[in-house]
C-alpha cells in the first residue's frame, strides 16, 4: 500500500467520526495484491474499502414483512452461513498463495461451518488468558510465523431480480482481522471482531456462480485493544449474509427518542440518510408512520427530497406522541416504526423497521434518572460463550440467558466486553433490560500507566475512535441501550477524551460510562471529566463509604463489576444492597459475571466434562487456569447456589414485621404496582407447614402497603419455633416467566424455639470398661469405643456400625477460589498452620470424669501444636447410647504476632495467625447412610455470609443431593442453621445430629481431601471427584464466609471471619431406627432450589 493510500485511510476514519454525511464513506480502495502491503501490523489501516457503520437493518418488500421483522422474509436478503470450504494454516505467509482466485481447487479442502471458531473444531487450539497477551507485546507487530490463518471458500449465486442493484456483503463478526475476495480480486480489509463489516461487492460480480474467499488472520494489530478475559479463539463467528439495494437507497436511520419534561409525551428525533449510488439525481419520497402495540398508527408523516448523484442526504423529522407508553425494562412498551421509500421510475417500493421505545436518561440532583425515576441496576455482567461453540452463540441461548434474567429479577445487562449479537439486543427491547453496550476495547496487557496505555498513545487514536462509532452507528435504535461504555480496563488518556467528545455530539440521549476514566492521576490532572457517573469496578462498601460518599455530588455511582462469581463465592451480596438500598447516589452495579466459561473436552475414556485454561494449551504457553470460571450459572445453564441468593436479594417485593399481627409489602418497582403478583403465605412451626393463606394487598411503584394476618396466626405454642414466609408468584402474562413462578419470598421469624435438652436421666443402664487399648462404654443397645488416644472409633447400635472413621476435631476447609486469590499473600497459604495442626493433632488419651449406672462423662484433650491450640471434648453417654458432645477450643497463641515473610522478592511481616478457616469434628460413616433429613436452612447450598435466600425448613434427599460440583473441586454443599439433621440407611437405622442450638452441617462421599489440591491450585475438575464408599460427615460450630468482594485477595468480611481465640459448641448424637416420615409438602427436596 503506498502512502497516498494510508494517508487516505486515515483521513477517512476521521471524517466519518466528525459527524458529516458521505457517500457510503468507504475508507480507501485495496492494494492490487494481497502481499503488497501488511494491514494487519499497521495500527492506522484497520479498513479498507469497507462501508461506513450503520444501523443493522434490511429492506423489505412489504409493510407486513417489516411486522414480522425476519430477515428471511425479505427479497433482498440471503443468508450464506453454512458449510464453507476450509484450510487451516500456521501463519500468514503459508496460505496458498492464490486460494482465492475462482481456478484454485478447494476439492480437498475440509469444510467448517460458518459461523465457528476454528478451535472448536479441532484446528489450532483455544487460550484462555486474562490480561497476558497471547503473544509478545510491541504494538504494531503480531507474531509472523506463529499466527494461525484460516483461508475460507464458498460460493454464491445472486438472485436474477438483483440485478443493476447494489449489493452488499454483511459480516457481523470474524475475529481477528480478515481480507475479503471476490471472483479472485481483493474486495477490502477489516479488524475489530465484534462489530459488522461491509463491503459493497457489486462491481465485483458476474453472472451464475461467484467464488467468496476470506483470509482470517489470528493475530492482528487490532488485537491489541481484544484483550478481554475470555477464550482467545479465531474466525468468522456470526452470520455472513448479501443484501440488495436499488441504486437510491435508504443507508441508515437513527431514531433518537425522548420524553418531554414532564415525562407524558414522546419525542421522535428520526433522521434518514438517503444515498444515490445513480448517475443522475433522484427524487426520494420518505413516508414515516409510528403504531403502537395494537397496531394502531399514532403518527404519520411524508417528506419528499431530491438527492444528487454520488451524494448522500439526511431527512430529518420530528414527531410527538401524545400520552406515550413509556419504555423501561418493567415497561417494554414498543412502538413500530415504518420507514417507506418510493423513487422515480419503476424502481420498487421499499420498508424499513425497526421496534423503538420512548424512554429519557438523565443526570440530576446526583442520581441518574430514567424517564425520571432514579432506578436501580440488578445487573450482570455477560460474555458470549457456548460451552461446545466457544464465541458463537445461538438464537435460542441468547434468548436462555434472557428467560433466566426475567426468572432471577435481573433487569440490567452489561455487553463485557464487546458489542453482543445484534439479536441480544432485540430481546432485551422486547423483554425489557437496561443495557450497558460496551466498545470493543481493552488493553489490560499494557496495564495503566499513561506512557504504555494505548488510551494516551495517539497511534492508537483512530482505532479507538472507530471502534466506539460502529457500535454506536450499529446499535443506535435499541431503546434497551440506556448507557454506552467507552471499553473496558483499557487505561485512560487523550483517545477517550476524544471518544467522549464524539460520543456526546453524536447521541446525547444516553448516558456515556468508562471505568477507567480520571483514575490515572499523573494523567488526568491534565484533563477534563469524560464520563457521566462513577463506575469503579470491586471497590469495597467500607471504602466506597470514604472514597465516594459526599465527595461526588452531581454523579451517580454504580459498579461495572462487583460480587466476583468465581467457584463458591458471592459472600455479602445482601449487604451490598443494604448499602445500595441506604445511599440515594448509589444505584445499583453488575455481578462478574453471568457464566463459567468452560468448553467441553473429553478425558481419555471419552467422557465429557468442561475444560478451563490449561486444558487446551500445549505445555509452555500461558494460561490463567480457572479464572474463566466466574459465573452465576454453569456453561450448560445449571444454576450456581449463588444465583438464588442473588435472585432473592434483587427481588423487588419486600415483606416486613411490623407490631400485632401486621406486616408491610413494599414495592421497589418504580413504574408497576404489585398487582401482577400472587401472594401467599405459610405458617411454619419447627419446620412444618401448619397453616396456610393468600394475601390481597397491592402496593403501587415505589410504596409500602400494610396488611393484618392477626385473625389468621393462630396462638403460637411455647417452646416451639415460628416462622412465617411468604410468596410472590408471576401472575398473568410475565415476558418469558411463567404463571406461578416465583419472583419474591421472605421468611420471618415470630418466635424463637427453645434449644433441645440432653436427657441425663434417660433409661438404661451405662457401663465403662478399658484394656490396653480401648475404653469401651456400653449403654443400652449402643457400645462406644474410644481409642488410646482418646478418639471417638466406633459407635455400634444393635451390632450395626455407624462409624468408618472416628470423630476429630477440624480447622481446616477445602480452600475455595477466593481462598486462592492474593499470590503468596493468599488466604490458603497464610492458614496452612491450621491445616497442618488438624492433620498432626495428637489425642492425649480418654478419662472417665464421672460414671453413675445411667450417665458416664468423659474427656479428652486434643493438642493442635501448629495452631498453638489445645481442644477439650467433653461426652457424656446416656442410658438410651445417645451421646453429647461439648467442644471447646482453647486457642494459647498472641493472635497479634507477627512474622516475616518474603513475597515477590520483599521482605515483609504478616500476623502470623490468619482467621480460621473452620471450628468443626469431622467423622465418616460406612457407606449405605445416604438419606438425609435436616431442619435448617436450604434447599441449596449456603454460608454464614450467603444465607438470606435459604430458608429455615425441613429438607430431604440424599448424600449426593447436598454436593454442588464446580468445575474445579473446592468447598462446597455447607448448610447453615442446622437444628438436626439425620444419616439413615435405607432401612432408616442412622444417626441423628441435634444442635444447642444450631451447627452448620455438610455431607459428601469423599473425604475433604479429595477437594484439596494443597497450596497451589492443579488441573483437577468435578469428574475427578468419584463416588468412594462412605459418608463423610462435618459437624461445625462455624465456617469462614465465602466471600465475593474479589477473588485475588479479598476474603470475607471481618464479621464473617473466624478469629483466633477461644470458641465452644454443642451437640448431640442419636442412635435412630427409623428415618423422619414428612410428607412431599412437609419436607422440601434437597437442591430443588426453590422455597415453594
Amino acid at each position: 500500500m503506498n502512502k497516498h493510500k494510508l494517508a487516505t485511510a486515515v483521513l477517512a476514519g476521521i471524517i466519518g467520526l466528525s459527524g458529516c454525511q458521505q457517500d457510503s464513506a468507504a475508507t480507501v480502495e485495496p492494494s492490487h495484491s494481497q502481499t503488497d502491503y501488511v494491514y494487519w501490523q499497521d495500527l492506522s489501516v484497520f479498513k479498507v474499502n469497507t462501508e461506513a457503520p450503520r444501523a443493522t437493518f434490511v429492506p423489505y418488500d412489504s409493510a407486513d414483512k417489516v411486522s414480522a421483522d425476519k430477515y428471511e422474509n425479505s427479497p433482498y436478503y440471503k443468508l450464506l452461513n453454512g458449510d464453507w470450504k476450509f484450510h487451516w494454516s500456521p501463519n500468514p505467509s503459508s496460505v496458498p498463495a492464490d486460494f482465492f482466485k475462482p481456478e484454485y481447487d478447494v476439492s480437498n479442502w475440509d469444510e467448517l461451518p460458518v459461523p465457528s471458531n476454528w478451535q472448536m473444531h479441532g484446528y489450532d487450539y483455544p487460550i484462555y488468558t486474562n490480561i497476558e497477551y497471547p503473544f509478545p507485546k510491541n504494538p504494531p507487530f503480531v507474531p509472523q510465523d506463529e499466527n494461525a490463518t484460516g483461508a475460507y471458500r464458498t460460493t454464491f449465486t445472486v438472485p436474477s431480480d438483483w440485478d443493476g442493484q447494489q449489493v452488499f456483503i454483511h459480516f457481523a463478526g470474524v475475529n481477528s482481522g480478515f481480507y475479503l475476495y471476490v471472483n479472485g480480486q481483493e474486495v477490502g480489509y477489516s479488524e475489530g471482531s465484534k462489530t459488522a463489516a461491509e463491503f459493497n461487492i457489486t462491481k465485483y460480480l458476474i453472472d451464475g456462480e461467484n467464488v467468496l474467499a476470506a483470509k482470517v488472520i489470528r493475530h492482528t494489530d487490532g488485537s491489541y485493544l481484544e484483550d478481554q478475559d475470555f477464550w482467545r479463539v479465531s474466525g468468522i463467528e456470526r452470520d455472513v449474509y448479501l443484501h440488495t439495494a436499488p441504486n437510491t437507497y435508504v443507508r441508515d436511520f437513527f431514531a433518537k427518542t425522548t420524553l418531554t419534561d414532564d415525562y407524558s409525551n414522546g419525542l421522535l428525533d428520526l433522521t434518514i440518510d438517503v444515498a444515490n449510488k445513480d448517475s443522475h439525481a433522484q427524487t426520494v419520497k420518505v413516508n414515516v408512520s409510528l403504531a403502537d402495540s395494537d397496531g394502531n398508527v399514532v403518527a404519520a408523516t411524508s417528506t419528499s427530497r431530491i438527492v444528487l448523484s454520488g451524494q448522500e442526504e439526511s431527512i430529518n423529522q420530528q414527531i410527538e406522541i401524545a400520552d406515550v407508553a413509556a419504555w423501561s425494562a418493567e415497561t417494554p412498551n414498543l412502538y413500530q416504526l415504518m420507514i417507506e421509500t418510493q423513487y422515480d421510475g419503476d424502481t420498487p417500493t421499499q420498508y424499513i423497521g425497526e421496534h423503538i421505545g420512548f424512554k429519557t436518561v438523565e443526570l440530576k440532583d446526583g442520581q441518574f434518572l430514567v424517564n425520571g425515576k432514579a432506578i436501580l441496576l440488578k445487573g450482570v455482567n455477560r460474555h458470549e460463550h457456548d460451552e461446545r461453540n466457544g464465541h458463537v452463540v445461538s438464537r435460542e441461548s441468547m434468548l436462555a440467558d434472557v428467560k433466566m434474567f426475567k426468572e432471577n429479577n435481573i433487569n440490567a445487562v452489561r455487553t463485557a466486553h464487546y458489542p453482543n449479537d445484534p439479536y441480544f439486543y432485540h430481546l432485551a427491547d422486547k423483554y425489557g433490560l437496561y443495557i450497558v453496550d460496551e466498545a470493543n476495547i481493552e488493553s489490560h496487557g499494557f496495564h495503566y500507566k499513561p506512557t504504555d496505555t494505548p488510551a494516551n498513545n495517539p497511534e492508537f487514536e483512530g482505532m479507538h475512535l472507530d471502534r466506539i462509532e460502529r457500535m454506536v452507528e450499529r446499535d443506535k435504535n435499541h431503546p434497551s441501550i440506556t448507557f454506552w461504555s467507552m471499553g473496558n480496563e483499557a487505561g485512560d488518556g487523550i483517545n477517550y477524551v476524544k471518544a467522549y467528545d464524539w460520543l456526546k455530539q453524536r447521541d446525547d440521549s444516553r448516558l456515556t460510562i468508562y471505568e477507567r476514566a480520571e483514575q490515572q492521576s499523573k494523567y488526568t490532572a491534565k484533563t477534563r471529566p469524560h464520563q457521566d457517573a462513577v463506575t469503579w469496578m470491586y471497590r469495597q462498601v467500607d471504602k466506597l463509604k470514604k472514597e465516594y460518599i459526599g465527595k461526588y455530588p452531581e454523579r451517580p455511582f454504580f459498579w461495572v463489576e462487583y460480587s466476583h462469581a468465581m467457584g463458591n463465592s458471592n459472600g455479602n451480596f445482601k449487604e451490598y444492597w443494604d448499602f445500595v438500598r441506604a445511599e440515594h447516589q448509589v444505584q445499583g452495579g453488575f455481578i462478574w459475571d453471568w457464566m463459567d466459561q468452560g468448553l467441553i473436552t473429553k478425558d481419555e475414556n471419552g467422557n465429557e466434562f468442561w475444560g478451563y485454561g490449561g486444558d487446551f494449551e500445549p505445555e509452555g504457553v500461558y494460561n490463567d487456569g480457572n479464572f474463566c470460571l466466574n459465573g452465576l450459572v454453569n456453561p450448560d445453564r445449571t444454576p450456581h447456589p449463588a444465583l438464588f441468593e442473588v435472585k432473592k436479594v434483587y427481588q423487588d417485593l419486600h415483606f416486613s414485621k411490623q407490631a400485632n399481627g401486621e406486616f408491610e409489602l413494599f414495592n421497589e418497582k418504580f413504574f408497576s404496582d404489585s398487582s401482577d403478583t400472587n401472594i401467599a403465605w405459610r405458617l411454619i412451626e419447627d419446620g412444618v407447614v401448619v397453616k396456610t393463606g393468600a394475601v390481597d394487598a397491592v402496593a403501587a411503584a415505589q410504596s409500602n402497603v400494610s396488611f393484618s394476618l392477626a385473625e389468621q396466626l393462630p396462638a403460637l405454642t411455647s417452646g416451639k419455633e415460628y416462622y412465617v414466609n411468604f410468596y410472590a408468584t408471576a401472575k398473568g402474562q410475565h415476558p418469558l416467566v411463567e404463571e406461578g413462578h416465583l419472583l419474591a419470598s421472605e421468611q420471618i421469624l415470630l418466635q424463637q424455639g427453645s434449644a433441645p435438652m440432653f436427657n441425663d436421666n434417660a433409661s438404661g443402664s451405662v457401663s465403662v470398661s478399658n484394656d490396653d487399648k480401648n475404653t469401651v462404654v456400653s449403654a443400652g443397645s449402643a457400645t462406644l469405643t474410644f481409642d488410646q488416644s482418646g478418639y471417638l472409633t466406633s459407635y455400634q447400635v444393635e451390632q450395626t456400625e455407624l462409624l468408618k472413621e472416628a470423630l476429630k476435631f477440624n480447622l481446616w476447609r477445602a480452600p475455595t477460589d477466593n481462598d486462592f486469590g492474593g499470590g503468596e499473600n493468599a488466604f490458603v497459604k497464610r492458614a496452612q498452620l491450621w491445616k497442618q495442626a488438624s492433620y498432626n493433632q495428637q489425642g492425649q488419651g480418654i478419662k472417665v470424669v464421672s460414671a453413675t449406672d445411667n450417665l458416664v462423662v468423659l474427656e479428652q484433650t486434643v493438642v493442635l501444636a501448629e495452631a498453638e491450640s489445645n481442644v477439650k471434648y467433653i461426652y457424656t453417654v446416656n442410658g438410651n447410647g445417645a451421646l453429647n458432645i461439648d467442644v471447646a477450643f482453647e486457642f494459647a497463641g498472641n493472635a497479634n504476632e507477627k512474622i516475616a515473610v518474603e513475597i515477590k522478592g520483599k521482605k515483609k511481616k504478616r500476623n502470623k495467625f490468619s482467621s480460621i478457616p473452620r471450628i468443626g469434628t469431622n467423622f465418616q460413616m460406612p457407606v449405605g447412610f445416604d438419606q438425609v433429613n435436616y431442619y435448617g436452612r436450604g434447599p441449596h447450598e449456603n454460608y454464614w455470609d450467603r444465607k438470606t435466600s435459604a430458608f429455615v425448613g425441613i429438607y430431604q434427599g440424599e448424600v449426593q443431593d447436598m454436593a454442588f460440583d464446580y468445575i474445579r473441586p473446592q468447598e462446597n454443599g455447607n448448610r447453615s442453621d442446622i437444628r438436626w439433621a439425620t444419616l439413615t440407611n435405607k432401612n432408616g437405622i442412622g444417626l441423628k445430629v441435634t444442635g444447642s442450638p444450631t451447627f452448620d452441617f455438610s455431607v459428601h462421599h469423599q473425604p475433604m481431601a479429595e477437594f484439596d489440591p494443597g497450596v497451589e491450585k492443579t488441573q483437577r475438575h468435578y469428574i475427578d471427584i468419584v463416588k468412594q464408599d462412605l459418608v463423610n460427615v462435618n459437624i461445625d460450630f462455624k465456617q469462614n464466609g465465602v466471600g465475593g468482594d474479589n477473588s485475588w485477595g479479598a476474603i470475607a468480611w471481618k464479621k464473617y471471619l473466624l478469629k483466633p481465640q477461644n470458641y465452644s459448641y454443642s451437640f448431640q448424637l442419636t442412635p435412630v431406627n427409623s428415618a423422619p416420615n414428612y410428607s412431599a409438602d412437609q419436607a422440601i427436596k434437597i437442591g430443588t432450589h426453590n422455597n415453594l
